[in-house]
Parts: structure tokens; C-alpha cells; sequence
């Protein structure tokens, strides 16, 4: 053995594990009058939490958060053991009014919630919030409704949350779509399992060669009379208009079959069955088969920029998610206003 050797030794490469220890508990404020009547706002209630569960629980985080409102408000609790959230959970807490606190776990409350809840796609931007609650109130009544979009799309979506699991029955059993205003949009129920709501995109066919500006609602009849489910045209990255084929969606491949021997003409305007793997083959301009989009002698650029952001534009044109921008610029235009008024005044 060579002890001259003075190379440093290997080290061990340590190897963490991070395990996530948050086990939650939940009260209804608003069900003690004597708290609420002590601790009169959300912040005094969370103090008089904290204090007091630091000092009974080592494993309390002194974490609290309040959601909610009204009825529906909770003040949800943090700790690091089971064993000391179910000691909270068995006790009332006198210093708190009588307090108790119930379990609290949010991935199965987002499961029961998914059981009174639908997501509505293909949202035109040009359809606001107060539009969808207007039209889905009739079902029942909403606990809530999220209206949000994904990076780089030309559409919305929504979740809306009833109160009731048998608002939704309706788009279970009968419906997957709705009309608002000339928009066909899709509605899907959110306790549907991933094969379920596959299944419910498995059978489309392609209708083209529209007439120009031909909305959803102009094929309603259309989609009635073949027993179809629902109707899509899809809207212009640039312009927003409709384009010259629409997405046909039935309940089954008979269905589709039988509906595509037919022949259909829409205001004097011969149309075209096709399936959705051609759609990239039709013209842009006229939604026929074989007029290759690049070679349409209509489809050039007119000498516009093609520079910006068509997605940025579209939301900028609809103010999707401009509220605050424009809230400030519309405070400063008036600041500035009154700027020039005091001085016209003095001078």
C-alpha cells in the first residue's frame, strides 16, 4: 500500500428527499357569532388562530388562510402532523369562542366540486363573463365561474361551479352544447372520466365550402335535422371572422356516416363533406379541397405587417385581461384633464 499517497478521498453525494407534510383543517367563522363578534375582520380572526395554535401545537405552522365569503367562508389551518391536526379536530377551543375545526382536504373537495361543475370551450373573445354567467344561471344557481385562456389561444374557456350536482344533469344526459348568441360553445361536464370526455370528440366531420361569414348558429337547423351534437367554426387568427368550414360533432361513427351520404346546401351554396385530417388542405378563402391555401390567388398579404402578435392583438382588440391597464391609463388621462383645468384657472 502506497501511504504516500495524498489524492483526497471520494466523497459520498448526499441525496435529499423532500417530503411534503401539509395536513390542513377547516372552520366556518361565520358559525360562531361570538367569534365573529370578537374578531371582526379576517385579519384579527387569523392573529387570534395563530396565537393561540402556536403555543398549544408544536406542529403548527402558523399558517392561515381565509376563503370565501358570507356562508361560504373557511378559515383553513397548516400543520406538519396528523397526529396534532385530529388532536385540534376532537377539541372546541374556549379562548376561541367554541370554535371547532373539521378536516379539510382540498383534492377531494376539488373532486366533490367537479361533480356540480362544467367546462365551456371555444369562447370567442368577444364573449365576456357577464354573457356566460347570463346564459348558464338558468340551470341553477352559480357558486362561481373562472373565465381564463390558454397561452396562444384565440378562445376562452370556463369553469362554472353550481350549488347543486343536478344543475349539470342536463349536459349528462341531453346536451353538449349551447348556443350563446351566434356561438356554439362546448360544454362538458367535469365529473366525466378522461375516456368519457374523449369519447365525446371521437366522431367529427368537416362541412366546407360555407357561405362567407356563415356563424354557428346559421347551421343550427342543419345540426337538429342530422342528430349531430354540435357545430364549430373556427375564427381568423388576423381577421376573427369565420372561416369557410365548420367541426360537425356527433355521438357516434352510424351517425356520422349517415349524415356525411347526404347532401346539404346552405343559401344556394353547395357544401362538401370531409374529415378533419384534409382541414389543412382547404383554402383559406373559399374552404374548398384541392385550392392549395398558398396558391390562392386571393390569399397574399396586401402589404400588411406580419411582424405583431396575432394572439396579443386579438386580446388587446377584445381587452382580455386589459382591465387594469386600462383602468390606469383611463386615471391618468383624467389626472392629466384636471392638470389642464387647474392651470387654464390660475392663469
Amino acid at each position: 500500500m502506497d501511504t504516500n499517497d495524498t489524492s483526497p478521498l471520494p466523497l459520498d453525494t448526499p441525496t435529499i428527499s423532500i417530503f411534503r407534510r401539509d395536513f390542513q383543517a377547516t372552520v366556518a367563522p361565520n358559525t360562531s357569532p361570538d367569534f365573529v363578534k370578537k374578531y371582526p375582520n379576517n385579519r384579527a380572526m387569523i392573529d387570534a388562530v395563530n396565537n393561540l395554535l402556536l403555543k398549544t401545537y408544536h406542529s403548527y405552522t402558523g399558517r392561515a388562510r381565509m376563503s370565501g365569503s358570507g356562508d361560504l367562508k373557511r378559515l383553513v389551518i397548516h400543520f406538519n402532523s396528523t397526529t396534532e391536526r385530529d388532536a385540534c379536530l376532537s377539541l372546541r377551543h374556549d379562548d376561541l369562542a367554541d370554535l371547532k375545526f373539521f378536516l379539510h382536504d382540498p383534492q377531494q373537495l376539488r373532486t366533490d366540486e367537479d361533480l356540480q361543475a362544467i367546462q365551456v370551450t371555444d369562447i370567442p373573445f368577444f364573449i365576456k363573463k357577464d354573457d356566460v354567467i347570463a346564459l348558464f344561471k338558468k340551470y341553477g344557481n352559480i357558486q362561481s365561474c373562472r373565465l381564463h385562456t390558454r397561452t396562444n389561444a384565440k378562445v376562452q374557456q370556463a369553469r362554472i361551479v353550481y350549488d347543486d350536482a343536478s344543475s349539470i344533469q342536463h349536459f349528462l344526459d341531453k346536451q353538449w352544447a349551447i348556443y350563446c348568441y351566434s356561438t356554439c360553445l362546448r360544454v362538458t361536464p367535469c365529473s366525466l372520466t378522461l375516456e368519457q370526455k374523449k369519447s365525446r370528440r371521437e366522431f367529427v366531420a368537416v362541412l366546407s365550402q360555407l357561405p362567407p361569414n356563415t356563424k354557428d348558429v346559421h347551421l343550427a337547423p342543419l345540426i337538429r335535422a342530422i342528430g349531430a351534437m354540435a357545430v364549430n367554426i373556427l375564427l381568423s387568427l388576423n381577421s376573427y371572422k369565420p372561416k369557410r368550414w365548420a367541426y360537425i360533432t356527433f355521438k357516434s361513427q352510424q351517425m356520422m356516416d349517415t349524415a356525411m351520404e347526404q347532401s346539404i346546401t346552405l343559401q344556394g351554396h353547395r357544401l362538401q363533406w370531409e374529415l378533419p385530417e384534409n382541414t389543412n388542405k382547404l383554402c383559406h378563402r373559399y374552404g374548398k379541397l384541392g385550392c392549395a391555401p398558398t396558391a390562392c390567388p386571393l390569399n397574399n398579404s396586401r402589404g400588411r405587417s406580419r411582424t405583431r402578435n396575432p394572439v396579443a392583438y386579438l386580446k388587446e382588440r377584445f381587452n382580455i385581461g386589459q382591465t387594469n391597464n386600462n383602468n390606469s391609463s383611463a386615471n391618468r388621462s383624467r389626472q392629466r384633464s384636471r392638470s389642464q383645468s387647474k392651470d387654464r384657472s390660475n392663469s
